[in-house]
């Protein structure tokens, strides 16, 4: 009986060990798909409009994120990728502040607002590669 125990528990720790490794494995963005998001964040950077500038920034790192196999919402995948972001509540902050662009009518953002946030999703995409 304690043999079988023993045998139990080494079996558990070592599926709790290969889990372990498994779910930290580092996931990675493909050649191709580095070349398509370099393409889109050039977009980004020309945009004139810093309140449209700060949308389209966030949606290239949703793409970056969903490419990576994170699901669900924004939020969803920002939490989920926080432990290989270095700047996760700044990112945190510019998502809240893409938010009130998105769902306040008339909210504006100055230019030094917008510059911080896109340099936000700019460091979180570069984590990410």
């Amino acid at each position: 009986m304690d043999l079988l125990l023993l045998i139990s528990g080494a079996l558990i720790l070592a599926l709790f060990v290969v889990f372990s490794v498994w779910r930290g494995a580092r996931r990675k963005l493909s050649k191709e798909h580095l070349v398509q998001l370099k393409r889109e964040w050039s977009h980004v950077a020309g945009l004139p409009d810093p309140t449209r500038r700060v949308l389209e920034a966030e949606k290239v790192l949703d793409h970056a994120f969903t490419l990576l196999g994170y699901k669900g919402s924004f939020a969803d995948k920002l939490k989920k990728a926080e432990r290989v972001l270095s700047n996760y509540q700044p990112l945190w902050d510019a998502h809240k502040l893409r938010n009130r662009i998105a769902h306040e009518p008339g909210f504006s953002i100055s230019e030094q607002d917008a510059k911080r946030a896109v340099a936000q999703f700019e460091k979180a995409l570069k984590a990410l590669q």
